[in-house]
This record gives C-alpha cells, sequence and structure tokens, in this order.
C-alpha cells in the first residue's frame, strides 16, 4: 500500500514551508495530501447541505401555496424552497471505544506496531497487535471532541500503514505485511461507516488512498447502499456514495485491481447508472469510473454483450437525464474498450444524436450556464483531450482517447458536421457562458446528417 500515488492531479495547492518543519520529500507530501483532504471535505459537505430532499420540496411547495392567501407583505419570496433538515448523521457522538480501552490498546498495541511492521511479524502476537493498532488508530477518528484532528489523523494513519518492513525483508514479506493491515482496516471500517458525516467521508477515502484492491468491495457496498433519508440504520448520504465512487476510481487507476475485481465494480456501477434519478454530480463520477474499469464490457450472462458500451449509449440518449450526465457519456464512449459485436458508426450516430439535440436546447436558451461544459464533453469525445494529452489515453492504454483516434474513418464525417457548432460555442476561454448559440444554418446541417446516418442504418 504504497503512499507514492497520493496525488490527485486536478487539485493543485503551493504550501510554504518552514525551516525544519519537513524533513524528508515523503512528509511534504503528507502535508500537501492533508490540504486535499480539507478541501474534499468542504466541497463534499457543500454538497450534502445542498442536495434538497424531496420531501422538503414538495412541503416548501405546499407552503407555498398556503402563503397566496396571506397579506402580499407576509409571503415567502417566489421560488423559496424550505431547507432540508440537517441529518441526524452530523451530531452522531459514537466513538468506537471508551478511554479505558484507549489507554490499554495504547499500552499493549500501538507502541509495539512500530516494530511488528518493521519485522513484517505474522505470528499470532504480531496479529494481535496489528489488530489493536489499526483498532486504536481508527477509534481516534470518531472521538467527536476532536473532530477538527480528523484530516491529521486521517493522514497519519496512511503514513504509518505504508511504512513496512526495511532494507533487509523479502518484497513477499512485505506484501504479506501490507496484506494482513488491509484485511484488518476492512474488517474495522464498517463500524467507521455508521459513525457521524465527517467520519463516514474519511473513511471513505482512506478506503480509496491504502491502495489495497479489496477495499473495492466495501466502496461498492456503500455505493449500492440505501439512501440515509430511507434507511438510517444501514444507509447513506450523497456526498458519501459521492466520495466512495471517486475512491473506487483511485482503486481502479493505482491499485491494480485483478480482472474479476474490476469486473465487480463496472457491474454494481452500471446497475447503480440505470438508475436514471440519481443525482447528477454521482451519475457523472460513475461514468468517470466506466472509463478505468479497462474491461471489454462482457456480461457474465451474456459473453455477446457490451453492458458497458450499451450502457453509456442508453445514457447519452436518455432525454430524461441531465445534459451534463448525458454529454459524459458520450466523451467516455470515445475512450472505453468497444468489443467487435458493436458498430462503432452506431456509436458515432448516438454521439451526432445527442449533440443536435442539445443544439437544439442550446439554440433555445443560450445563456444557460450548463452548456459550455457540455460541449467541451461532446468535443472531447472526438478528441484528445487536455493539456495533458499523453495521459488522455483509452481505458486499455493503447492509444489516445477520442473517436478520431480510435475509429477515425467512422468518427471524421461526423466531426466536420459538428465542428462549425463547436466553432459556434466556443468552448475554450474563461466566459462562463457560450460565445453564441449554434447558428440555424449549422443545426440545420446536422439535423441533415444525422437523418442519413439513421437512413442508412434502416437500409
Amino acid at each position: 500500500m504504497s503512499m507514492n500515488r497520493l496525488r490527485y492531479p486536478m487539485l493543485k495547492f503551493t504550501l510554504a514551508r518552514k525551516p525544519g518543519f519537513m524533513n524528508c520529500q515523503g512528509q511534504a507530501r503528507f502535508v500537501r495530501n492533508a490540504t486535499r483532504i480539507v478541501c474534499v471535505i468542504v466541497t463534499t459537505v457543500a454538497i450534502a447541505m445542498s442536495v434538497v430532499d424531496r420531501s422538503a420540496m414538495a412541503q416548501a411547495s405546499s407552503e407555498a401555496k398556503s402563503d397566496e392567501s396571506k397579506p402580499e407583505s407576509e409571503r415567502l419570496p417566489g421560488g423559496y424552497q424550505a431547507p432540508p433538515e440537517r441529518l441526524a448523521i452530523m451530531d452522531l457522538d459514537r466513538p468506537l471505544l471508551d478511554k479505558d480501552e484507549m489507554a490499554k490498546l495504547k499500552k499493549e498495541a500501538v507502541n509495539k506496531f512500530a516494530m511488528v511492521k518493521q519485522n513484517c511479524d505474522l505470528s499470532p502476537n504480531g496479529k494481535k497487535v496489528i489488530e489493536g493498532a489499526i483498532r486504536y488508530k481508527l477509534a481516534e477518528m470518531t472521538i467527536k471532541d476532536e473532530q477538527s484532528k480528523l484530516p491529521r489523523l486521517h493522514q497519519a494513519f496512511l503514513g504509518e500503514i505504508s511504512k513496512i518492513g526495511d532494507n533487509t525483508k523479502k518484497a513477499s514479506e512485505i506484501q504479506d505485511m501490507s496484506k494482513q493491515i488491509g484485511q484488518e482496516v476492512l474488517k474495522r471500517m464498517p463500524e467507521l461507516l455508521k459513525n457521524n458525516f465527517y467520519v463516514r467521508l474519511h473513511a471513505v477515502e482512506i478506503l480509496g488512498e491504502m491502495d489495497f484492491s479489496p477495499a473495492s468491495e466495501v466502496l461498492i457496498n456503500v455505493l449500492q447502499s440505501n439512501d440515509i433519508t430511507a434507511d438510517e440504520e444501514n444507509g447513506q448520504p450523497e456526498a458519501i456514495k459521492i466520495s466512495a465512487v471517486n475512491s473506487l476510481i483511485r482503486i481502479l487507476r493505482f491499485a491494480g485491481p485483478t480482472a474479476k475485481e474490476r469486473g465487480l465494480i463496472a457491474a454494481a456501477i452500471i446497475s447503480e447508472l440505470r438508475k436514471s434519478d440519481a443525482f447528477w454530480w454521482r451519475q457523472v463520477r460513475m461514468i468517470e469510473a466506466i472509463r478505468y474499469c479497462d474491461i471489454s464490457g462482457v456480461d457474465v450472462g451474456d459473453k455477446d454483450r457490451p453492458f458497458v458500451v450499451e450502457t453509456l449509449l442508453s445514457i447519452a440518449k436518455d432525454s430524461e437525464r441531465p445534459w451534463k450526465v448525458r454529454t459524459r457519456a458520450c466523451y467516455a464512449l470515445g475512450r472505453v474498450p468497444i468489443p467487435k459485436s458493436v458498430r462503432v458508426d452506431d456509436v458515432v450516430t448516438a454521439v451526432c444524436e445527442c449533440g443536435l439535440q442539445l443544439s437544439n436546447a442550446a439554440a433555445a436558451n443560450p445563456r444557460d450556464l450548463n452548456w459550455k461544459k457540455c460541449f467541451a464533453n461532446l468535443y472531447f469525445a472526438f478528441q484528445t483531450g487536455g493539456k495533458e494529452k499523453d495521459k488522455d489515453m483509452d481505458a486499455e492504454r493503447r492509444m489516445p482517447g477520442g473517436l478520431l483516434s480510435r475509429a477515425s474513418a467512422a468518427a471524421k464525417p461526423a466531426y466536420q458536421v459538428l465542428l462549425p457548432i463547436f466553432n459556434d460555442v466556443r468552448i475554450s476561454g474563461d466566459d462562463i457562458y457560450i460565445a453564441k448559440p449554434p447558428s440555424a444554418e449549422n443545426i440545420r446541417k446536422l439535423t441533415d446528417f444525422v437523418k442519413s446516418r439513421n437512413s442508412g442504418a434502416g437500409a
């Protein structure tokens, strides 16, 4: 469980260092990642507080209707929505151990943990020390009065479980010790996932950052759990589910999951993606996870059914889903493996149809803030994206991402028709709005092109 990959390229921070404060590169990395954890907390808590429960919205609607009978001076503002009730888990106080138990474990296990790790001691006594030390370290995170220390405890824990063995130990011995520690962490995680919101958030982050692929099973359970408003005992809030998807992405990218583990992750995510009413942000992150599953998408029950591509095509065509979700599915179609049983022309046609519908919507309401990101998703369905183009590869890491690189003959005619629309909206630049709506002439050309594709497919 190496710490070498504790990085998120999207998040770049500069940290001023005081002389003597960090004496090695590893410690500096720990501090940088602690900063990232704080930012993740702030962002994710914002998600949790912004997702309004449907019942609250219905209540607000009812209040607004009854409000109409009041004098104008007493009425609520138009569009008012009652704030959602604060989740009970935000204030949950459920320490895993009392003070006496903590003191006992510290004496019997924590003080011996470093030596056991260094010696790769997997004797019965060594395993007992590992069990006690992991239990103590995780229990520290559940002390509500010290909640402000969670980012530091989180980072310190990852640092400790990564420092195993020394130059005298064989790679196999270090690997066995890493596995033992990883399994012990997984055994204790369900307790943290029933604790308060902040503990749960750090728990799912740790599961992704410890670079231990079996952790995917616990994260899948989090993703597939009921919403906490429907199941207070075993459910999870939306923000925790989104964080769990992010951790699955990290495992897929850096932890080297087996083909079986990748298949289970893909199956779980696709099952969740079929729920079109899931929060749009979680849908987008799940589509991103599908990119990294690195499987051709063959269903175990039907070896000729490409269920990954099939699901993405379904999402791209689903008019009930948000535009950001549909266009991100198009983006992913430019990068996931396309089995031989799928006609690439059908994939290109689906992207074009989505582009036509998006263009009509943008022409009707050009000041929507969503359009720029959506057209960018569509553009990069064809093109290799970003400043670091060498890192935007297809899921199999064999060639650059984008349909133009992977299926040039089929994609090029479609891209040529869409390009004038991309030029209309101008996806580059700092403006938050598109430069101008797609022109009627360019939409007409795209309409004719889509019709010709569909009539050709029918013939």
